[in-house]
């Protein structure tokens, strides 16, 4: 079953990825960057997407504000635009 293999061959670069130990450690002393210091945040601002295959508009006028250190989920249907933000 072909299927299954490639699920199998996809699962494991996907958990080698995961599993992967990055080369800079962000907790060394001497790290460019640290979560401590780490300050920022990403604005997405009156943001318009459409998919250009079948012309649906996913966002309209979109705003948000992603601050540093908070964790946000988005949650809709299929094709509201979750993934296209992320």
């Amino acid at each position: 079953m072909k299927f299954v293999n490639d699920a199998k061959v996809a699962a494991r670069m996907a958990f080698d990825i995961i599993d992967s130990v990055p080369d800079v450690n962000p907790n060394s002393p001497g790290a460019p960057m640290n979560k401590e210091t780490l300050r920022g945040e990403y604005r997405f601002d009156r943001v318009n997407f459409s998919y250009p295959s079948n012309k649906i508009q996913v966002l309209k006028n979109f705003t948000c504000t992603f601050e540093a250190g908070k964790t946000t989920a988005f949650v809709g249907p299929s094709g509201s635009g979750k993934s296209t933000i992320i």
